[in-house]
């Protein structure tokens, strides 16, 4: 109770400091920051403590840092944090940004009408137990200054060194902010100029996962692409711009003399993913990187990019690709999914961030639908791709009707839109779980309601509804179907008129079926399993 009480006022002072205008804080010279190790190299297991100190402090009152870590190669150790200072701590929270790396955030505050401290001050020190062997990069990349009148000030400015873990090519890390420039890590592939000019792809050998490239690779590329090939057979082609926006944010000294680095590591052994019991692993996950590699060492890495990276990845010879897709791997957490398509034994999709990812295929049994059921296939397929889920763990009740709600939300993880916006429906409250759904299908033209103001969401959806819903969904991803003449449903005469027109095109492509005897039944219930049958016929004719 004592502890969150302290992190609570921490939090409370920083936080009412953030309300008040920015402005430096009163320093005859304004204060410079130092990350140092106790070690310059050890051994994995082996532990190591960091350092961070502040110089020409003046009255400073509370403070928060932000510390960068290769968790691939470092583990913070939980409760090590500290500080000299007086005052009151938060625990240090660890926050896992993907791509091998994770960061802590530390706040410190005094209390009352204590005075700020100044001069030179050990902010804080952590600990940290050695993981795996290589160069183990530790940074400061924001600071939050508060002095005792609650001003405040941001410092973005990047404070690292660096620790030898095992053995090394180079002089190892040097224990400092700075140091002497690193020697080439162990598997690393040079790439020349000419090389990145002539628009082949480059090939990577088995011995190597880090590809350093020049630093003018976008100049060198044009409005062209680099592509990557392993010995494994995965592949990545890079837009250009990615390679200049990994640039634009650096100053011209940090640009000097740097080089651009690529990592395209296969992921074995004790770093593979917890995953689930009807999840399987096909093929290796891959640690994606891209970093700046200053003159002196340090390193700056992009994660976002708004150009899209295609990422190409192998299956395994026993995977059925219609169970597969490409993952995202978060540190710690739970596969998210991306997607893409498949052919010749690859899968390939868009990426807009650097991090672990990997081909996985979900094969989901529910207790209720068996293997000789009509739409099992279909239901394991959607499942497999994130588009339909079970109603339980366990369970999926294809015979339940399905609501207009539902359908609508199915229809557009089906086509792949995003869901956003706020629906312009009086019976759809802002934060229902499908009111970005309904808002997304309303603005492409898919769904209407059933009157100017409502659009009854959990009403049951009959078959003509749905048909009609899957056809527009269709016809704005590619345009109108021909139609060809088909035998018509024997009760076509009560298919409402505004319905028939895509029925007809839902019959002519073979996305639909009649039930018994030939008849449509135009205002009976669809269930869950139809719906999971439309969904895929429309994902199977795009």
């Amino acid at each position: 109770m004592a502890r969150k009480r302290l992190s609570l006022l921490a939090t409370i002072c920083l936080a009412i400091a953030m309300l008040v205008p920015q402005y430096a804080m009163a320093a005859a010279d304004p204060p410079s920051f130092s990350v140092s190790t106790d070690k310059s190299a050890l051994n994995s297991g082996d532990e190591v403590t960091v350092t961070v100190k502040g110089s020409t402090l003046q009255d400073l009152y509370a403070y928060e840092l932000h510390v960068y870590y290769d968790s691939d190669l470092l583990t913070f150790k939980t409760g090590s944090e500290k500080t000299a200072l007086v005052g009151f701590s938060t625990p240090a929270k660890v926050v896992a940004d993907g791509g091998g790396e994770s960061h802590l955030v530390f706040a410190h505050t005094k209390s009352g009408s204590s005075p700020g401290d100044s001069g030179d001050l050990d902010l804080a020190s952590f600990t940290f137990t050695a993981a795996a062997n290589g160069k183990a990069d530790v940074e400061v990349r924001k600071i939050r200054l508060v002095d005792s009148e609650l001003a405040a000030s941001t410092i973005d400015s990047h404070y690292g060194t660096s620790v030898q873990i095992g053995p090394s090519g180079g002089s190892g890390g040097s224990g400092g902010s700075s140091g002497s420039v690193p020697a080439e890590p162990a598997g690393t592939l040079t790439v020349t100029a000419d090389q990145v000019k002539n628009g082949k792809p480059i090939e990577v050998p088995a011995s190597a996962t880090l590809i350093k490239l020049p630093s003018n690779t976008d100049e060198l590329l044009g409005k062209g692409t680099l592509s990557i090939v392993t010995s494994g057979k995965a592949a990545l082609d890079i837009p250009s711009g990615v390679f200049s926006e990994l640039k634009k944010t650096l100053t011209a000294a940090q640009l000097q003399g740097g080089s651009i680095s690529l990592t395209i590591k296969p992921v074995d052994g004790g770093a593979k993913p917890t995953l689930g019991a009807d999840t399987k692993l096909s093929g290796y996950s891959y640690e994606l990187k891209l970093q700046w590699i200053a003159a002196d060492g340090k390193t700056y890495d992009l994660h976002q990019f708004n150009e899209p990276v295609t990422l190409r990845l192998p299956i395994d010879a026993s995977t059925d690709p219609k169970l597969a897709s490409i993952f995202y791997l978060p540190d710690g957490g739970t596969p998210e999914f991306v997607g893409g398509t498949y052919e010749n034994g690859v899968y390939a999709a868009l990426l807009s961030h650097f991090s672990a990812y990997a081909v996985l295929e979900i094969n989901k049994n529910f207790s209720d639908v068996p293997s000789g059921y009509w739409a099992s296939g279909v239901i394991k397929e959607l499942f497999a791709k994130q588009i339909v889920t079970g109603t339980t763990a366990s369970t999926f009740e294809p015979n339940r009707s399905i609501t207009r709600a539902e359908f609508t939300a199915l229809l557009v993880r089906a086509l792949g839109l995003k869901a956003e916006g706020t629906p312009a429906f009086t019976d759809i409250p802002a934060g229902a779980w499908y009111a970005a759904d309904v808002a997304t299908a309303y603005k492409a033209g898919i769904v209407q309601g059933v009157s100017s103001t409502t659009f009854s969401p959990g009403a049951n959806i009959t078959r003509q509804e749905m048909v009609t819903l899957a056809m527009r969904g269709y016809e704005l991803m590619k345009g109108k179907p021909p139609v060809t003449a088909s035998e018509p449903f024997k009760d076509e005469a009560s298919i409402s008129a505004w319905a028939l027109d895509n029925v007809k095109k839902a019959a002519s492509l073979g996305i639909v079926q009649g039930r018994a005897k030939g008849e449509f039944v135009p205002l009976g219930t669809s269930t869950r399993a139809e719906a999971a049958q439309m969904l895929y016929g429309i994902i199977n004719k795009l």
